[in-house]
């Protein structure tokens, strides 16, 4: 439900929100939300695709790489494909995961805040 109170009367509404139960939303917090999700989506997206193209890179630029057995006939291209590429993308979809949750509280926080400034404003 949106405030429409001062669109009845024939204003622009102050601040518009809008209520789901006890939560309160903004057009400032959503916008503010989204835009702190797209900075953390970028940056692990950016993060992700240079080093999925630096393996390819690293096979153009350095003949070690993929020619050079390391360990038990293993190259560093294909021990780094076949084990740690897969330990880097866990760890990184963990630490998205946990800064994705971070936000979620963050609007969390800035919900109550609404909600308690809006209460504080009707008892006044």
């Amino acid at each position: 439900m949106t405030d429409t109170t001062a669109h009845a009367a024939g204003k622009a509404p102050a601040v518009a929100h809008v209520r789901h139960g006890e939560h309160v939303d903004t057009i400032e917090s959503v916008d503010a939300v989204f835009r702190e999700q797209r900075k953390l989506s970028f940056t692990y997206g950016a993060i992700f695709f240079a080093v999925t193209l630096a393996i390819p890179a690293a096979s153009v630029w350095w003949e070690d790489w993929y020619a050079k057995p390391i360990w038990g006939g293993f190259t560093a291209n294909y021990l780094f494909v076949s084990l740690f590429y897969y330990v880097f993308l866990w760890v990184m979809a963990w630490t998205y995961s946990k800064q994705a949750d971070k936000l979620d509280e963050k609007l969390a926080r800035m919900a109550e805040e609404i909600a308690a400034r809006s209460l504080g404003e009707k008892e006044a």
